[in-house]
């Protein structure tokens, strides 16, 4: 039997058809008034929850509910839920730890919450955004509303002008290792309303069920995967390290993307000293910077005079920084320019890979169909900069649909690329890539 048909679950469910329509319920509403805590949770905050959390991932939690399930029962589901969490007798169930694959060969844990967790986590971080949206740092980008990693990357490449020392910091496991007492007294510090202090402490104690069926109790962290888990991770390192350069180095110009973070500074002493002093504070606030993957990185220096002047890069967001020869004003000057770096590069020739195209049977649609979202979202991040970024990955896919005409249509080179190219001449727009790539 699945953990949430439960017997208790399904009783009174004949008068919740127009629940939005209820007034807050009483019993436990008033005996958590008693102790100081208002909980103003509406209908129509659970119901617009719903709506946006829907609209992300699919996975389920340790209960097994689905999308479907929910959206069948959504009136008797979403009523008990709000009930819940207007009384104060919401208590979230345990999350479901995934591992995933990194780019480096390791893993990252995933803790995916059951989806009702999640739309009472949507509930709190609603409210909780209009509160901390006006304190954060205008530098800070990752996970905001009307900001995106473009626009880190945009004001990276103009830093990298003016500035020519970089300090990428890396902070070592920055999700599973923030100290949960440091975390809510800065929450408190913020937000006022103590039903979302609450509620965000039961989240981060709330137990963790293992891949091989055991359980943990978290002693820090805050789970990735969890709706409300970004904006506290940018709360806690808007604090530790936002507000304390804001305070100490009001003259330093940075970028942060959630834990990924670039400091520009003009002299390498500057740059060593800033280093020195925030190894000190991340781990007074419990957090300790990655010692191979943070570097100071000088950008001006010339390839031309010899290896000890090496040119460095620095990569961010999937982009690399690198010096480029750029043609301004007739002349042709060293500028840092933005391009997919090539982890991201080989990470898209993996995934064409993977799908194995010259195996899809039936017509040249169906392939393109496959490809063409694929492709269009790999053109809208990482050719935002310079269109032409990856032609050589699209002269790729190329070969690989000369490769699906000669396992289906049985024809060599040269009649699978004259194929093409009449294909190409008769529907332009038919792959997502022809528009800079054309198949010839």
């Amino acid at each position: 039997m699945i953990a949430y048909e439960s017997k208790q679950e399904q009783r009174g469910t004949q008068d919740v058809k127009n629940w939005r329509n209820t007034k807050q319920p009483k019993g436990m509403m008033e005996m958590f008034s008693k102790q100081g805590v208002s909980v103003p949770v509406t209908t129509m905050m659970v119901m617009e929850a719903y709506q946006h959390v829907k609209q992300g991932g699919e996975a389920a939690g340790i209960d097994g509910m689905t999308w479907e399930y929910l959206h069948t029962h959504r009136s008797r589901l979403l009523y008990q839920l709000w009930v819940r969490l207007a009384s104060g007798s919401y208590f979230p169930k345990a999350i479901r730890a995934v591992s995933i694959p990194k780019k480096d060969g390791s893993k990252r844990v995933l803790g995916l919450p059951t989806l009702l967790d999640r739309i009472a986590q949507q509930v709190v971080r609603v409210q909780l955004e209009k509160i901390l949206e006006p304190h954060f740092h205008q530098n800070s980008y990752g996970y905001r509303v009307g900001k995106s990693m473009h626009d880190a990357l945009h004001r990276a490449k103009f830093n990298c002008s003016q500035y020519p020392y970089v300090i990428t910091l890396d902070i070592k496991s920055y999700f599973e290792t923030i100290p949960h007492d440091k975390l809510l007294k800065a929450l408190q510090f913020y937000c006022k309303a103590k039903w979302v202090s609450l509620y965000v402490s039961r989240w981060l104690k709330a137990s963790v069920m293992h891949e091989d069926g055991s359980q943990s109790q978290p002693q820090s962290g805050t789970p990735q995967g969890g709706v409300a888990s970004p904006l506290l991770a940018n709360l806690y390192l808007h604090v530790v390290f936002d507000g304390w350069m804001k305070q100490n180095y009001p003259g330093i110009r940075f970028e942060r993307y959630s834990d990924d973070i670039i400091i520009h500074c003009r002299r390498e002493q500057i740059a060593q000293s800033i280093l020195n002093k925030l190894q000190t504070r991340f781990t007074e606030c419990g957090l300790t910077i990655h010692p191979t993957k943070t570097r100071i990185i000088c950008l001006d220096r010339s390839p031309a005079r010899g290896s000890e002047r090496k040119v460095h890069t620095f990569e961010m967001g999937g982009y690399e920084f690198k010096p480029q020869w750029v043609k301004a004003e007739g002349e042709w000057k060293l500028r840092i320019l933005p391009s997919p770096s090539m982890a991201s590069k080989k990470a898209i020739m993996d995934k064409i890979r993977s799908l194995k195209i010259h195996t899809r049977t039936g017509s040249i649609y169906v392939v393109a169909n496959l490809l063409n979202p694929l492709v269009r979202g790999w053109q809208n991040y990482y050719c935002h900069f310079i269109k032409r970024d990856l032609n050589d990955l699209w002269r790729f896919v190329n070969r690989r649909l000369e490769k699906w005409c000669k396992w289906n249509k049985r024809m060599n080179l040269y009649k699978s690329r004259r194929w093409l190219n009449t294909l190409y001449k008769m529907q332009p727009g038919l792959f997502a890539h022809w528009s800079v790539c054309p198949a010839y």
